[in-house]
C-alpha cells in the first residue's frame, strides 16, 4: 500500500509540474505573440521613415541655389 501512495503522489506531482509548465509554455507563447507585433509595427515604421530620408535626400538633390535664398533680415544689423 505504502508504494501505491508513494506512485500516486509521484503522479500527482508530475501531473502538477506539467500543468505549471503548460501554463509557462501558454504565457510565453502570448508574449511572443505581441514582441511579434511589436517587431512587425517597428519595421513598418523603419521602412516609412527610410522612404521618407530618400525623399529628402532627393529633394536637397534637385534644389537649386536660388532655392538657397538666405531670408532678407540675413546680415543686416
Amino acid at each position: 500500500m505504502n508504494n501505491t501512495k508513494s506512485t500516486e503522489e509521484r503522479i500527482e506531482s508530475l501531473e502538477t509540474a506539467l500543468a505549471l509548465q503548460d501554463q509557462t509554455v501558454e504565457e510565453l507563447n502570448k508574449f511572443i505573440i505581441a514582441q511579434q507585433k511589436q517587431i512587425n509595427d517597428l519595421e513598418k515604421k523603419l521602412e516609412l521613415m527610410v522612404r521618407q530620408m530618400k525623399d529628402l535626400k532627393e529633394a536637397v538633390d534637385y534644389a537649386s541655389p536660388q532655392d538657397d535664398v538666405p531670408p532678407p533680415h540675413y546680415g543686416q544689423v
